[in-house]
């Protein structure tokens, strides 16, 4: 099959430079999302679309294709950002919030100023929008080289003028290594759980993850619970494309 071709590279990748991101020209996969009751809801297509520097001390941005399976004409189009920092794995959110809210941010405040608008008004306008705009702080991932054991927590606000988000990720810790088999093949993986934490105004929302994760794709299946203990919804790595 085309997808067993693409591990059969994606293996050697993995062996010899061991993090936890796909061969970058050639990589496209796949996940299925299920809801609680193991329902599928969408699948989720990836491929990475940039990187900088290498998996040491680099960054990736991400291509995300979303179809629903209840409005398959319907796909949804975003990027995600990930960046390495001696080999850690993390999610990029200031590359999001920088290049993706706020670029969608100016981009509406120059189209609420109407065709007729000078240049000049346009750029004060984009100067004035950017001055209420700030974030700090960063999301954690796994190590290069996971140990059982505890991992640090992390803290990340962005805030623009009144509003601002908050994502705090909590009680972190590798709890060991599965093989898992999946419609796309096996994958020693490493399991990350942590408890996160997300405000946004006057709303709060607690959930626990759990994430395996391996050596040459990454994440590979998620898990994620509300705070009574209850699954709210799953991804499964599917399939790997050449």
């Amino acid at each position: 099959m085309i997808w067993a071709l693409g591990l059969c590279s994606l293996s050697g990748f993995a062996q010899e430079q061991v993090f936890f991101v796909a061969e970058p020209e050639s990589a496209r996969w796949s996940y299925k999302e299920t809801d609680g009751d193991g329902n599928i809801v969408a699948t989720v297509y990836h491929s990475v679309e940039r990187m900088k520097g290498d998996a040491v001390n680099g960054s990736v941005r991400m291509r995300v294709e979303k179809v629903r399976i209840d409005s398959p004409a319907d796909t949804l189009r975003s990027y995600m950002f990930y960046r390495f920092k001696d080999g850690e794995y993390m999610v990029d959110m200031n590359a999001f919030f920088e290049e993706d809210v706020l670029e969608s941010i100016l981009e509406a405040a120059v189209e609420d100023m109407g065709t007729d608008a000078s240049e000049d008004k346009k750029k004060a306008a984009i100067e004035e929008m950017k001055s209420k705009f700030s974030f700090s702080g960063e999301v954690r991932g796994i190590p290069r080289y996971p140990k059982t054991g505890p991992l640090p927590d992390y803290g990340f606000q962005f805030r623009f003028s009144i509003i601002s988000v908050r994502i705090s990720g909590e009680d972190r810790k590798i709890t060991g290594k599965e093989t898992l088999r999946t419609p796309a093949g096996d994958f020693d993986c490493f399991i990350l759980e942590e408890t996160i934490t997300s405000k946004a105004m006057m709303h709060k929302e607690v959930t626990k993850t759990v994430s395996w994760y391996a050596y040459g794709i990454g994440l590979v299946k998620q898990e994620t619970y509300d705070k009574k203990g209850e699954l709210q919804s799953a991804t499964l790595l599917d399939s790997f494309l050449q």
